[in-house]
């Protein structure tokens, strides 16, 4: 017998397969009803509209981004380092295709949504790195005479391209010529850890320290 939080976790599963295989704008209830198998009234009981189900799958999923950037930074021999930050935050958007739609903004996948009030873009902006760039600053992991805020900009504006290096966005948009996501994580990282680290020996744990405790505050943090 399917309890109701198993039902849930399966609409919000088909809506966010559907999400990015056709878009926020022709995304139906009935798509999604039909997806999972229920009559379109046990989704509606449970999500009174599309943007209440869009709603919930892009909470859940910046939950799922949250916790996996968290696991890659615990495993980065360098973690606390802004490069190795980068390194975490690239290898779970790569991990998880929604997510990385959603911090891109991505107007195929998320279409109309975009535009209404309440969206996830609030939430968004504190996956950004200006405030740990700064709060590194502070930690002295990173350089204290480079403008934290410029920084956080590049790396922020950065993402896009990045995930076009991704493999099933590389194959899907035929350039199969662009360099591998390793290559330009790499390269970036190097350029990171030359310009940004301190002259003295950079804090890396306070730096490590700082972004879980972030992490774990977003992943707290009721939904508004």
């Amino acid at each position: 017998m399917v309890d109701d939080q198993e039902r849930e976790q399966a609409i919000l599963d088909a809506a966010a397969e559907l999400l990015l295989r056709a878009g926020y704008n022709k995304l139906t209830m009935g798509d999604v009803a039909e997806t999972v198998g229920l009559h379109r009234g046990l989704v509606y009981l449970r999500f009174a509209s599309k943007d209440e189900l869009v709603d919930a799958v892009t909470r859940r999923e910046l939950d799922r981004y949250a916790e996996s950037w968290s696991e890659h930074l615990r495993a980065d021999p360098r973690g606390g380092s802004v490069a190795s930050v980068y390194r975490a935050m690239a290898a779970a958007l790569r991990e998880l295709p929604l997510a990385a739609a959603i911090v891109a903004r991505d107007v195929d996948v998320f279409g109309k949504y975009l535009r209404k009030s309440g969206n996830f873009a609030v939430r968004v902006e504190h996956f950004g790195t200006r405030e740990f760039v700064r709060m590194m600053q502070e930690a002295g992991a990173v350089r204290a005479d480079i403008d934290g805020d410029a920084v956080a900009f590049v790396l922020d504006s950065l993402t896009p391209a990045l995930r076009e290096t991704f493999p099933h966005r590389r194959e899907a948009a035929g350039h199969p010529d662009l360099p591998t996501t390793e290559a330009v994580v790499g390269a970036l990282s190097q350029l990171l850890e030359l310009g940004l680290t301190p002259p003295a020996s950079a804090d890396l744990e306070a730096g490590k320290a700082l972004l879980l405790e972030m992490l774990s505050t977003l992943r707290s943090r009721p939904s508004t």
